[in-house]
């Protein structure tokens, strides 16, 4: 994969709280961190984000952006060559088993770390962390709701440079493989969406331009079948998770906590960021289509749909 994608369109554990008011599984507040950072590891998931001439978005390594600043402690979580496969040519393909138990050897982190992801950006990015570490075991690692952004409000420390090298690194680990529970492919994708009796409900969490096509780039539009289901749309004005407004927004589209969903997006970002949304909303976590149009829109023999959500 190569870098530069651009787009087109105590311990944390069942007792955490998202905003210190209500029992949250997979989401830690940041007054929370403030008060635990020194006993959970902290993974900064950011990505650099700018403009080419054409007027597109183009996502870099966040590694200035982690330079920059960052949360005291954090450890750089490298989305494009450390948590997805640098070797495939879809952009931010999950890695595979020994690709991850290299990078958790050379983070220092285990499947029995307390482990905090965040990003500066939409809580997408560190949703996308915590996905790909829960399909490989760790089932102790939790997103930060609302980010750093929610952080450098609060006023807590922030710090620059480089991370110091972790404890513990370099350790081999054995990790368990969970990613058909967690991640679809392409032939089941197709298949869902070719048949009209499909028990199995694909989402799109882009934003609704990008859905309707409306957004433009090559080969817009949704795949079909699918319903409209924006990540953004999932969150509080304050970019907090809202399970509220998740719970409102699947209940308009039929979604119930007995559906079988996949959820896919642009490059399975969104789709992980929607899918943290769904465990808050206190729905099961949905299946993430790990290569999302970016590998859909690939082959041109596969349709797209645009126009709004047919409902």
């Amino acid at each position: 994969m190569t870098q530069g994608v651009t787009a087109s369109s105590g311990a944390v554990g069942t007792g955490s709280t998202s905003r210190g008011t209500s029992h949250s599984v997979s989401l830690v507040s940041a007054e929370w961190l403030r008060d635990h950072a020194d006993s959970v590891v902290v993974l900064d998931a950011s990505i650099a984000r700018s403009m080419d001439a054409a007027g597109l978005t183009v996502f870099d390594p966040g590694h200035e952006v982690f330079r920059a600043a960052h949360i005291p402690g954090a450890r750089f979580a490298d989305l494009f060559a450390t948590f997805s496969d640098p070797s495939s040519p879809i952009a931010f393909t999950r890695p595979t088993a020994a690709q991850m138990a290299a990078a958790a050897a050379e983070l220092g982190i285990t499947p029995a770390d307390d482990i905090v992801v965040y990003d500066q950006l939409s809580g997408a990015y560190a949703a996308r962390v915590w996905l790909v570490l829960r399909s490989f075991g760790f089932e102790r690692a939790r997103v930060l709701d609302g980010g750093f952004a929610r952080w450098a409000e609060l006023g807590c420390p922030i710090e620059s440079g480089d991370p110091a090298a972790p404890d513990g690194s370099g350790r081999a680990i054995e990790l368990a493989d969970l990613g058909t529970s967690i991640f679809a492919g392409l032939d089941e994708v197709r298949s869902i969406s070719a048949d009209e009796d499909s028990t199995t409900t694909l989402i799109c969490a882009l934003r609704t331009p990008d859905y309707t096509g409306e957004s433009g780039g090559d080969r817009p539009g949704h795949i079909p079948g699918s319903l409209s289901v924006p990540f953004p749309d999932l969150l509080s004005d304050d970019g907090t998770f809202s399970p509220e407004r998740t719970r409102k927004v699947l209940e308009g589209v039929g979604i119930g906590p007995d559906s079988d969903v996949v959820v896919y997006c642009g490059g399975g970002i969104n789709a992980s960021g929607a899918a943290l949304a769904f465990v808050e909303a206190g729905y099961p976590l949905p299946r993430v289509y790990d290569g999302s149009l970016s590998e859909w829109r690939s082959d041109p023999d596969l349709p797209l749909v645009t126009g709004p959500d047919p409902r």
